[in-house]
């Protein structure tokens, strides 16, 4: 018989400590008793030995849920928070600790379950990768970088990748979401169908379920033919659902029937067809927020939010500057037939010192444009605009979020554009942006299309 996981309850409200204890017993797991504070969970964490902790925010005594978790995290033992605390910066700590759900209070009895369902699958997959998996060197065109924090993110793409493990990647816009998420299906044993993506922040609303189910003819006014939907192209393969934070509650709802299900219906169909599809989603929100603020289905991230894979800013990845610069300057200088070679210590100085808010999608475009630029052998300036440099002598009195820094910058080149968006001379040129990316952007950021 299979012996029954030990779960420990950290939880000061007696009355909501004592239904996840009832919630539990009845789902088949042993409780090792309820703490409501961080000594007494201690002491019964040395006594009991539980495998699990259930772990509130705020607690009695003057150490909180967070604390509490550092410590559990050096013991090796997985948590899971449960709690009505959804403040920005308290999320950011919670985050920090890396732990294997977070369930807003209140909660329904199902997503208690599922939560965990989740977390000891993640947790299973990290503490038994497969032996091939490890042992590879990722070695692979437009992955670059030795940082701590990025071969932290690689380590996960090996372990995940040859699973059929749904993957969330998270990260700021430009760290390459997109290109770690094609590396997961390249490794895995849906490779020799091609990816599907779809970027859910481009579409307008009413096409994003025909987008991703399909239509049968005459469904709707201008459904003039069948059209076969994202999911349905993916079967047997993978689909990655870009920007999956900009999907639409009803739309939401109906992804979820997928993830459980694993079967969609058309538009104006009546009979359900069933896909075997992987999926990867990614996303530069904080979901946890979204979620916290009503505007992501709690039950969806978990969905997806099986294996999360989170891609460091450029910012936080110094070191590898100098190396994704080269590889841009070797490609560049290929494709445009010049013979650079170098960059010079004054250009390299630039890029150390530039704060990135454009990430690895900024470097690459300001590495194209310096090749294109060039004169000589050697890389002499790099092109970089003035708005994100901080003179040394100066403190500022209020440092703009990234958010902020992106929105003045697309301002700046609609501005120049004359309030033209794509097309010659529009903005998305001048950015080097598609313009359904530029256009997300803008919805995302409250530009209003005609700014001029």
């Amino acid at each position: 018989m299979k012996k029954k996981e030990k779960i420990l309850i950290v939880e000061d409200e007696f009355i909501v400590a004592n239904d996840l204890r009832l919630i539990l017993q009845k789902a088949g797991y042993e409780t090792s008793g309820i703490a409501s504070s961080v000594e007494q969970a201690q002491k019964l964490i040395d006594q009991k030995k539980p495998d699990w902790v259930l772990l509130d925010i705020i607690l009695k005594g003057q150490l909180t849920g967070i604390d509490l978790a550092r410590d559990l995290k050096q013991k090796n033992i997985p948590f899971l928070y449960i709690s009505a605390n959804t403040n920005q910066s308290i999320l950011e700590k919670v985050k920090e600790t890396k732990p294997y759900g977070f369930l807003v209070k209140p909660f329904r009895e199902r997503d208690l379950l599922v939560m965990l369902e989740i977390a000891r699958y993640r947790y299973t997959i990290e503490i038994e990768p497969t032996a091939s998996s490890l042992s590879e060197n990722l070695s692979i065109e437009g992955i670059i970088g030795t940082s701590p924090s990025f071969m932290n993110s690689l380590e996960k793409v090996r372990i995940v990748a040859p699973t059929d493990t749904s993957v969330l990647i998270l990260g700021e816009s430009g760290t390459g979401k997109e290109r770690i998420a094609q590396v997961v299906h390249q490794r895995s044993a849906r490779s020799s169908k091609p990816m599907i993506t779809i970027n859910c922040g481009a579409l307008p609303i009413s096409l994003i379920e025909s987008e991703l189910f399909g239509h049968e003819k005459g469904s709707f006014t201008g459904a003039v033919n069948r059209r076969i939907g994202k999911f349905e192209l993916a079967n047997q393969s993978t689909i990655f659902l870009d920007e999956v934070g900009e999907l639409p509650p009803e739309v939401q709802v109906k992804l979820l029937r997928v993830l459980q299900e694993k079967e969609i219906e058309r538009i104006g169909g009546d009979a359900t067809i069933k896909v075997d599809v992987r999926i990867i989603a990614a996303t530069n929100r904080n979901l946890e927020k979204e979620v916290a603020e009503g505007r992501f289905r709690l039950d969806l991230y978990y969905r997806l939010n099986v294996f999360p894979i989170t891609l460091p800013p450029l910012r936080e990845r110094r070191e590898d500057i100098p190396l994704l610069a080269e590889y841009f300057l070797e490609k560049f200088s290929a494709k445009t037939g010049k013979r650079i070679d170098t960059i010079s210590p004054q250009a390299v100085n630039q890029l150390n010192n530039y704060s990135w808010p454009g990430n690895i999608r900024e470097l690459e475009h300001l590495m194209e444009r310096s090749v294109l630029l060039a004169t000589g052998s050697q890389i002499e300036e790099i092109p970089l605009p003035a708005v994100s440099f901080l003179p040394s002598q100066e403190q500022p009195t209020h440092i703009k979020t990234m958010d902020e820094m992106e929105r003045d910058h697309i301002l700046n080149a609609l501005k120049i554009c004359g309030g033209k968006v794509f097309g010659l001379g529009g903005a998305a040129e001048i950015l080097n942006l598609p313009p359904a990316t530029l256009y997300s952007k803008m919805k995302k950021l409250g530009i209003k299309q005609g700014y001029k």
